[in-house]
């Protein structure tokens, strides 16, 4: 019975380390939306880091850090979300990249899209906008 719990054991080990999480970059200056992303972001059981401006963001990915999926906000200090977006994907950073927005003035989305956004949605996220997003990154 003993040597069943220890295959059993080392069977759920083996599913968790080939399952790999899905890592998540916060991007947004606002510490309520940051938190509110991130309780959601960590109950669909992905890995968050957050960072508080565009600037940040780029600094992470030259450190070498890199992430499946980067959530920006549009409007941030020091340097906001078409920047960060630009500079990231001239860097050749391919994560998906969605925009996350107070805004919902058509031209400011489509300014915001154009900049390499994979999506953009207003803000908050809720639980129906990340499943439509993490599906879509599972799919690709």
């Amino acid at each position: 019975m003993g040597f069943g719990n220890v295959m059993s054991t080392s069977k759920t080990i083996k599913t968790i380390d080939t399952e790999k999480k899905i890592s998540v970059l916060i991007v947004e200056d606002d510490l309520l939306i940051q938190k509110i992303h991130k309780v959601i972001m960590t109950k669909f059981g992905t890995e968050v880091q957050l960072a508080a401006n565009g600037k940040e963001a780029v600094d992470l990915f030259l450190s070498g850090a890199s992430f499946d999926l980067i959530l920006t906000d549009l409007e941030m200090p020091i340097m906001d979300g078409i920047e960060a977006t630009k500079q990231l994907r001239s860097m050749g950073v391919t994560s998906m990249i969605v925009g996350v927005t107070s805004r919902n003035q058509d031209s400011e989305i489509q300014a915001f899209m154009k900049s390499g956004l994979n999506a953009c949605y207003v803000k908050p996220l809720n639980a129906e906008k990340v499943t439509v997003v993490l599906n879509e990154l599972k799919n690709n």
